[in-house]
């Protein structure tokens, strides 16, 4: 009988992701959707009432949130420094980019989603920005699979 430790295994190698056009396309909705909610959160931020963005505080009837600070912190927080942080690492070509790309993507459909549930109004902002998530989420997926295969094998 042999015994066999961790050491002895072999160890796939897990490719980094290349910036091949869906890179490239996930990388610059990325920056294009950080730039605008980091804008986005800091207008809401600093002005809670809505004026800046020329919102009523009674959009926001029904759901938790008295003002939009914590709305505005969301966006400029997760969807603005979230998205450029995420393109950064994307450029540094760091394994995980595809799959938080993936994810943010995904996160910016619900939040229009859910916004819209919400306020119950529709501006030209809300198609625009849900399709740069599913831009991102969808081309996340192919900027993604070969380190996703490989991380599989290696398992």
């Amino acid at each position: 009988m042999t015994t066999r430790t961790l050491a002895d295994r072999p160890v796939a190698v897990i490719p980094r992701p290349e910036l091949h056009a869906a890179g490239k396309v996930c990388i610059a909705a990325l920056v294009l959707l950080g730039l605008g909610a980091l804008a986005g959160g800091i207008a809401l931020v600093a002005k809670p009432d809505g004026s800046v963005m020329h919102f009523d505080v009674a959009l926001l009837a029904g759901s938790p949130f008295a003002d939009y600070t914590v709305p505005g912190l969301i966006l400029g927080g997760l969807f603005g420094v979230g998205s450029l942080v995420v393109a950064g690492l994307g450029l540094a070509h760091r394994r995980s980019a595809p799959f938080l790309a993936f994810a943010i993507g995904c996160g910016q459909m619900i939040w229009i989603v859910v916004e819209l549930a919400i306020i119950r109004e529709v501006s030209v902002l809300h198609p625009m920005f849900f399709g740069v998530g599913a831009i991102i989420a969808a081309s996340a997926v192919p900027w993604g699979w070969p380190t996703f295969q490989a991380w599989r094998a290696s398992r």
